[in-house]
Order: C-alpha cells, then structure tokens, then sequence
C-alpha cells in the first residue's frame, strides 16, 4: 500500500539522502515565480521544496500521502514560523477546495500512482483544481541506464550519513526492472548505528515505479485534457531528449 511508503527511516532521512543527488528545487522556485498567483505541490514530502518557496513568501500548498511526512513537515514549518495548507490525501483522489494557477509534481512522485488507471485519475484530478488556462508541471524519470547497468538483485551503496551526535545510517538500494510492464521497482535497505557502532535500526523499503515512452506521456496528458507546451531536460532550459533520464513535461489545461 502507498501508504507505507516513506514511513520511519526512509522519511526522517529523505532530505538528507537526497542532499547533491538532485538539483531542481532553481527551477521549481523560477516556475513558480513566472506563473504567479496560488500553487500545489503534489508529493511535497517533508517539505524539501515546499519550505524554500515559502520562506520566499510564494503561496504554495502541498499535499502527500504520507502521513509520517505531512507531520516532518508541519514540525519544520512551525519552527520556521511559515504557514500554508498541507494535507495528507491519495493524489488519485485529490481534494483540496481550491483552483491554483500552477500545480507541480516534483520527483517520481506521479510514478507512484497505482497503475495506469490510477495515473490518469491523477492527471484529471490535477486537472479539476486548475484554473482556466492553468499549468500543469511534472517531473518524470526514465529508467535508460538502469535497463543497460543493473542486473537484477544487485545490491549497490546509495549513501552514508553521519549525524551530529554521531550516528550513522547506510542505505543501500537495488533495482529490478520488469519491460513487459514497464515497472520498476527499487529495493532500499536502511542500517542505523549509534555513535558506538551498536544498531539502532534496520528497516527494509520497497517502492514501484511506472515509467513511460516520451509519446506516451504525451496521449496521457491529452487524455486528461491538457496541451503539452514545453519539456524541459535535468530541470534546465534545455529540451529532452531520447536519452534524459529526468525530464518535466510543461501542460496547460485546454480550453482554458
């Protein structure tokens, strides 16, 4: 169930596991700025995104399946002393009361949906809670080099933390790839060790990820009723291509 997803170790760790393996939170800050007015992050987490655009006094929502986030999350914000509307709900079945000017799913997040059906349900919701003409801008990851490198079950260190108080987390994660269904699914293994070296925890994860030909993204989104107006490779101005492995597809609601 999603809603196991990014629960103990693997939430009060994600922000620093993800520290200098990705680079977009720029580009979310300039599309935000450029499109004005309200936005929703959809997949916020534990505000890694989030939090920047508010501390710059953006009006920005988030929302996020994960309740154990949701709470990481309205820690931070309360210690910092900004305010907006956060929610834990199933994107599939969004409902925030409100239209916004620009909605963005940062990350994989989308990947996660429960399947096709599901991902669409996703895009449709996104698309009730814009205003006419509103943007929609997501992030996906194509699995390229993964289908050439990984073998299957193999294990590989992702990470090593150290703490202030001195204790240390390993991460390691492993890939499997199914073509005939075009899923991924990424294994993450958490060891946690205190400053004397003695186990704290060990936590096993796991997550599915739906990934997508670049034209088939594209009849998704106009099956939800949007217009695909730009894509975008690494979160810069440069267009995709056959090989990016991360890419944001830029789509504004039709008949708006």
């Amino acid at each position: 169930m999603k809603e196991e997803m990014y629960t103990g170790l693997d939430a009060e760790f994600y922000d620093e596991l993800l520290d200098g393996e990705i680079d977009d939170l720029p580009f979310w800050q300039d599309l935000v700025k450029e499109t004005g007015g309200r936005s929703l992050e959809v997949g916020c987490g534990t505000g890694r995104i989030l939090i920047p655009l508010l501390e710059e006094g953006l009006e920005v929502d988030g929302m996020d399946i994960s309740e154990h986030m949701i709470s990481l999350l309205r820690e931070k914000t309360s210690n910092l002393g900004v305010e907006t509307d956060v929610r834990v709900q199933a994107m599939e079945t969004l409902d925030m009361g409100r239209h916004y000017s620009l909605i963005f799913i940062p990350g994989f997040s989308l990947q996660m949906a429960e399947g096709r059906d599901g991902l669409l349900q996703t895009l449709q919701a996104c698309n009730r809670h814009l205003a006419p003409g509103g943007t929609l801008a997501v992030s996906l990851f194509f699995p390229w080099e993964e289908m050439e490198d990984d073998e299957p079950g193999d294990w590989r260190l992702r990470k090593k933390l150290k703490r202030p108080d001195g204790s240390r987390l390993e991460c390691f994660q492993s890939t499997t790839i199914d073509l005939e269904k075009q899923q991924l699914e990424l294994k993450s293994r958490y060891t946690l060790r205190g400053k004397s070296k003695e186990l704290l925890k060990e936590e096993n994860h796991n997550i599915k990820l739906l990934w997508f030909y670049p034209h088939e993204f594209h009849l998704l989104l106009e099956e939800a009723g949007f217009e695909v107006i730009d894509t975008f490779s690494e979160y810069t101005d440069e267009p995709m291509d056959e090989f990016t492995p991360h890419a944001v597809f830029i789509a504004e609601k039709s008949g708006g």
